[in-house]
């Protein structure tokens, strides 16, 4: 510790999330909340919906890789926030499962939809309990 470093400033420094995983998380958190408005711009019984349906199988092939590369950030720097780490490896193993359910089609619908519901809740949750000391 530095002599100008107080008890309290270093502590506060070994229970922030590192600002990559931040970065990482706020990220997948905003492909998760943009898979809802591609899904709902592509199911429109009005709209043509190809070009939404294509972004949306994108969007979910890159906020599934930023999930991975957070769980990896994770582990690397918050083996001490064990709610951080867990929370991310959740949704990171949820988007996972997600991810199947949509290739699955119509025979997965009935689970995607719901589970969307609560990866939406996670990534909200997970950037809002970092910053909880």
């Amino acid at each position: 510790m530095a002599a100008t470093d107080s008890p309290a400033t270093t502590r506060d420094a070994t229970r922030r999330p590192h600002p990559i995983w931040s970065a990482l998380v706020g990220l997948t958190s905003l492909g998760v909340l943009l898979q809802g408005l591609w899904a709902g711009l592509f199911l429109r019984p009005d709209a043509d919906g190809s070009t939404w349906y294509t972004l949306h199988q994108r969007g979910a092939e890159i906020t599934l890789t930023l999930a991975a590369i957070a769980t990896i950030a994770a582990v690397r720097w918050l083996r001490r926030r064990r709610d951080l780490l867990i929370g991310t490896a959740l949704l990171l193993v949820l988007l996972v499962a997600e991810y199947f359910l949509g290739r699955a089609g119509d025979a997965g619908l009935p689970l995607h939809v719901p589970l969307a519901m609560l990866l939406l809740g996670l990534a909200v949750w997970l950037p809002m309990a970092a910053r909880r000391r």
